[in-house]
């Protein structure tokens, strides 16, 4: 009895001995995560958001992706490294869309300003930025305020003297770095070389190559200031030039001496004519009358929504029903009258056992293999691509992609370029997933079996491919004689489609072997009325108003068969390609209005395509833009 009270003793002793060595441990590392931490220079507490400003001018352009200045610093004298994490909130609680994450490095005690771009939806969201998991280290960032495109003075921060005037400010170094979060601005304003090289210079020029406007002005000697190497540009002896579509102004006086009304007649209202205004009180008018009972011209523009609604359609998985219906009468008819017969008619039982399991295991085999998402189909995606030329083999590329996924799992995508910029364009559903921007963005996402996710991407690649030449084009103000292009290595395959816009008119071309055409026989269509898209009523129509095409049975036509299906698409790639937003913007489409933009349809080459081993089925278009002056 002594002898078992003296085991149990021992065993009490080690137990507790076991106990606190583990708890030391325990403690141990406990008090060594925390330091390793700080040694990294990563403490949450130890950063500071110090001041965020949303756009060029504290106002936002809705439908695009918009930068979103956040200065930061850093109270130790440590670097510190760590993750911001910037998410939307619909007035509320509940987070929509997925994560933005931007990876920061800051040097011991540096103020920075950090840029992030996200896609905004509409000015009724809320924005939340998180740098770490306490609650001291979140904020709520200010209201998005809407606001249309602006034109904003460029000035020095580190200038002693800021002179008063009419137009609103931006500093120097808040000009983006890549030109895929230049979309929201209209204009910029001049008097001084501002301190712009690398990346950003090499943005702004993009930027006006795309179509920008930029104001030079005199600075405080009352002279035209002389630009550096990299926007040497810029320093032309004429008074007005182009380019590519962007437009440059040298007006000879100061910023200061402007009045508003001068301001709105010679720079922001200077691409308006009185021709312009009274087009648009016409198609005003049109849109007020457009819910007639027969229908009418819908002058409301949705981006994404509909080029995303035919890509679901594209990407949808397809079961065999046919085989699937066969199998489920055959395997009725198995067990009855088959099962029914054998068990009723024939003395020896096994007989009906042995054929009510092996159907039983065949067909359930059967339906198995039958009844997957998409038989032996793999996780797919859907796309198209907006590539609009910056200069020979650089593209400023948006796309939009559909992800179908089959099983369960984190999947990923990656796109190559820089400045690439990643949103799920959610106005409802929260989406589990990262969205990294930069070179070489990376989007993740957790996905359930058989579910599709929506993906827009902005990016500018950098190719090798030239761009098609414009052999010649003539004609009189009224009609369009001729006009052609030669694609010689300018697309790896024979292009689906291709359209010109000349003179506010758009003109279908011939695709011949290494020749794009026009045939003077074909009627052009007027642009504002290409990009109008009635109101679809009895579904008679596609989706952008053109007549479905039936027999002579009044049945309908066959779908379009491969990359044909995409045709569909094309207007609403034009109408984004000049950066329509909720309506029909004329300044926008005038943008290009005394030269020539070609558009041309291809199948996605190699070097257009995402990075994933998550999505091998892919399929998908590019519509290359080019302007010619």
């Amino acid at each position: 009895m002594i002898q078992n009270e003296n085991n149990t003793s021992r065993v009490l002793a080690r137990s507790m001995a076991l106990h606190v060595v583990l708890l030391g441990w325990l403690f141990m590392w406990s008090m060594l995560l925390p330091v390793t931490a700080y040694a990294q220079g990563s403490d949450p507490d130890l950063l500071v958001v110090a001041e965020t400003a949303w756009g060029f001018d504290g106002r936002v352009k809705v439908q695009e992706f918009v930068p979103l200045w956040i200065q930061l610093k850093n109270i130790s004298s440590t670097p510190w490294q760590g993750e911001l994490q910037l998410s939307r909130k619909m007035r509320g609680e509940r987070q929509f869309g997925a994560t933005i994450v931007q990876e920061v490095s800051l040097q011991g005690d540096e103020i920075r300003w950090i840029q992030l771009s996200p896609y905004v939806l509409d000015d009724l969201e809320d924005w939340v930025l998180r740098w770490g998991p306490g609650k001291n280290h979140v904020i709520d960032l200010p209201p998005v305020l809407k606001g249309e495109s602006p034109t904003v003075l460029v000035y020095d921060s580190d200038a002693v003297l800021q002179d008063t005037t009419v137009f609103r400010r931006m500093s120097e170094e808040r000009f983006p770095t890549s030109v895929t979060s230049t979309d929201s601005l209209r204009g910029i304003i001049l008097d001084h070389p501002p301190f712009w090289q690398g990346a950003r210079a090499r943005a702004f020029q993009d930027w006006l190559f795309l179509g920008g406007r930029v104001y030079i002005l005199h600075n405080r000697d009352g002279k035209y200031p002389v630009f550096p190497m990299a926007l040497a540009f810029l320093n032309s002896e004429q008074t007005q030039f182009r380019i590519g579509s962007g437009y440059v102004r040298k007006i000879p006086q100061k910023a200061e001496s402007f009045s508003m009304t001068q301001a709105g007649v010679e720079i922001f209202n200077d691409d308006w004519t009185s021709e312009d205004e009274k087009l648009r009180k016409e198609i005003l008018q049109a849109k007020a009358n457009q819910y007639g009972p027969y229908g009418g011209i819908n002058h409301s523009w949705s981006k994404n929504r509909d080029l995303f609604r035919e890509l679901m359609e594209l990407s949808k998985f397809e079961r065999f029903w046919p085989l699937i219906y066969l199998s489920v009468f055959a395997y009725l008819a198995t067990l009855w009258p088959g099962c029914y017969i054998i068990g009723t008619q024939q003395k020896n039982v096994t007989r009906f056992y042995a054929l009510f399991f092996a159907a039983t295991g065949f067909f359930a085999l059967t339906f198995s293999l039958l009844g997957q998402v998409g038989g032996r189909a793999e996780n797919r995606s859907r796309s198209v691509l907006l590539a609009r030329s910056l200069g020979e083999g650089s593209f400023d590329v948006t796309g939009w992609t559909v992800l179908a996924n089959i099983y369960s799992g984190d999947k990923g995508i990656s796109h190559a370029g820089n400045g690439v910029l990643y949103s799920t364009t959610q106005e409802t559903e929260y989406v589990p997933g990262e969205l990294h921007s930069g070179t070489g963005g990376v989007a993740s996402f957790e996905m359930l079996p058989d579910t599709k996710r929506t993906l827009l991407h902005r990016a500018r690649v950098r190719t090798v491919r030239p761009n098609p030449r414009i052999l010649g084009s003539g004609g009189d103000d009224l009609k369009l004689q001729s006009l052609s292009f030669d694609i010689t290595g300018a697309f790896d395959e024979a292009p689906i489609f291709a359209i010109a816009i000349v003179r506010g008119n758009v003109y279908e071309l011939d695709i011949k072997q290494n020749l794009l055409e026009f045939d003077r026989r074909r009627q052009p269509t007027v642009l504002t009325q290409y990009l109008q898209k009635p109101i679809d009523f009895n579904m008679n129509f596609n989706m952008w108003g053109g007549p479905r095409q039936v027999d002579e049975d009044g049945t309908e036509d066959e779908k379009l068969i491969g990359f044909e299906r995409y045709r569909t698409l094309i207007r609403p790639m034009v109408g984004s390609s000049f950066g329509l937003g909720n309506e029909i913007d004329l300044r926008k489409l005038k943008s290009h209005s005394s030269g020539v933009r070609l558009y041309v349809l291809t199948k996605t080459p190699a070097d257009f395509e995402f990075d994933s081993k998550d999505f091998p089925d892919r399929e998908g278009v590019v519509l290359f833009s080019y302007d010619y002056p």
